[in-house]
């Protein structure tokens, strides 16, 4: 602890509440052919808020910032096809927009795109649609690992 402190290392939480304040309201657009992905991506937000930004949440009043996802497009790309001349992989891309709004007039929009690579089942399609589903989940994930990091960067300004 002692050698952390001596080197000047501040944790990125601290640069996340420079940016976002003590208290944070999270608004959802909802992706209508998707809802129950863009539930689970507000919901992990929501964690992430707690546990890496260790702030609150609040109502839309009281907080200090306000977060806005927009599920631009949720798009499925051939990624391979098999033997039988049908697509056996997919790849999911996502874009989504986060824009937070702070007290202070702060407001910025960072655009974000993730892509996760998931296996077709001409057998079984509710494996297919599950597999979908981890997919969307997955490529949500990782644009909100590059909204944390923009969040982070944003607070050392």
């Amino acid at each position: 602890m002692l050698m952390l402190a001596g080197c000047g290392y501040i944790p990125s939480a601290e640069y996340a509440k420079k940016a976002l304040g003590e208290s944070v309201f999270v608004q959802l657009n909802i992706n209508l052919p998707n809802p129950e992905n863009s539930v689970e991506l507000k919901d992990a937000l929501n964690k992430i808020i707690l546990s890496r930004f260790q702030t609150r949440i609040a109502g839309k009043e009281e907080a200090d910032s306000i977060i806005i996802i927009n599920i631009n497009k949720i798009s499925d790309t051939t990624f391979s096809i098999g033997d039988t001349a049908f697509t056996s992989y997919y790849r999911v891309t996502t874009d989504v927009s986060y824009t937070y709004d702070n007290k202070q007039g702060t407001r910025r929009t960072f655009d974000s795109s993730g892509y996760f690579d998931y296996n077709v089942s001409i057998e079984n399609p509710l494996a297919t649609y599950n597999n979908r589903y981890y997919a969307i989940n997955q490529a949500f994930t990782q644009t909100l690992d590059k909204f944390v990091a923009q969040i982070s960067f944003e607070g050392q300004k």
